[in-house]
């Protein structure tokens, strides 16, 4: 799904160097090394401990997130970036660029594409020659992440603004993002998301396998010990993966770099994978999830999108 900001012309164009700019939040967990190569804009997103604020990525290293989450036990609180804030962002790219698209989290996970939508109301006046998409990547984490970084390749190629969108709602339906869950401390507290509590049934003592795909996010699978839950993850993306795919994968894990590392290894020898990287929950998401959170999101390669 993807929403389009109607603009006006002023009579006045500064020079812009590519057709197409990406910005999306910082959910989507992207590498810096992929965001400086392909020149993503990152809306960091801002959550309170008590009563300081910070941005996600910005103002706390991962370790020192973690390290004040453990110690407080309590879930930081998030709050959308203000419409103000997207224009902001966008503005930004549109120093460079004659069109945004702008890559947002799963709408049924989080509030921010309101936020968004809002801006998009607000982009014909504050930029009035630079027409304005929004794509709900309908995922989170790296799985908004391949959307994302799907769009900013093509983009790279001087698509247009349609072609642009047409790989990211692409990936979008593609893409599937699997975790497994340490603890259910954090996600117990918050409540986020109501159909992953119906299912625990106010079990904690157990270990949850949630995917997130096209938009829903359930539960798959439950089981009682670690080392179990990092094999159904691994049996869940091999029943997933199209047959003879190549795949773009992202394992993604919240303080838990050791099991992330061997996952990967696993997931390189059994898959013919295009790219693979391993990369750290941003603390937004992780604060709902808790330490220990082990994932992947994986999407077969697209095609003319190699890169």
């Amino acid at each position: 799904m993807s929403i389009t900001a109607r603009t006006t012309s002023s009579g006045h164009e500064r020079t812009r160097t590519r057709p197409v700019a990406i910005v999306t939040e910082s959910t989507c967990c992207l590498p810096d090394e992929l965001v400086r190569r392909y020149g993503i804009g990152i809306l960091p997103i801002p959550y309170t401990f008590g009563n300081e604020t910070y941005l996600d990525g910005v103002d706390l290293t991962r370790a020192q997130f973690y390290r004040k989450l453990i110690e407080t036990r309590t879930p930081p609180k998030t709050s959308p970036p203000s419409p103000g804030e997207y224009v902001k962002a966008w503005r930004d790219a549109a120093e460079t660029a004659a069109a945004i698209v702008c890559v947002t989290v799963d709408s049924k996970i989080s509030t921010l594409q309101r936020s968004a939508r809002l801006a998009c109301e607000l982009a014909p006046e504050m930029l009035p020659n630079t027409p304005v998409t929004i794509v709900d990547s309908l995922s989170a984490g790296m799985g908004q992440g391949f959307v994302a970084l799907a769009a900013a390749r093509a983009a790279e190629r001087e698509r247009s603004i349609g072609e642009v969108i047409k790989v990211a709602e692409a990936v979008s339906r593609s893409v599937r993002m699997i975790v497994t869950l340490d603890t259910l401390e954090y996600l117990a507290k918050t409540s986020r998301i109501p159909q992953v509590a119906a299912f625990l049934g106010g079990v904690l003592a157990i270990k949850p396998i949630i995917q997130i795909s096209n938009g829903d996010i359930h539960p798959i699978a439950r089981v009682r010990t670690r080392s179990r839950s990092i094999m159904e993850l691994f049996e869940q993306m091999r029943r997933m993966a199209p047959d003879g795919a190549r795949l773009r994968v992202a394992v993604q894990h919240a303080q838990a770099a050791e099991e992330a590392a061997r996952f990967e290894a696993r997931v390189r020898d059994a898959f013919d994978c295009v790219e693979l990287y391993t990369t750290e929950f941003t603390p937004v998401m992780g604060g709902y999830c808790g330490p220990g959170l082990l994932g992947v999101a994986f999407h077969p390669e697209e095609h003319n999108n190699d890169g």
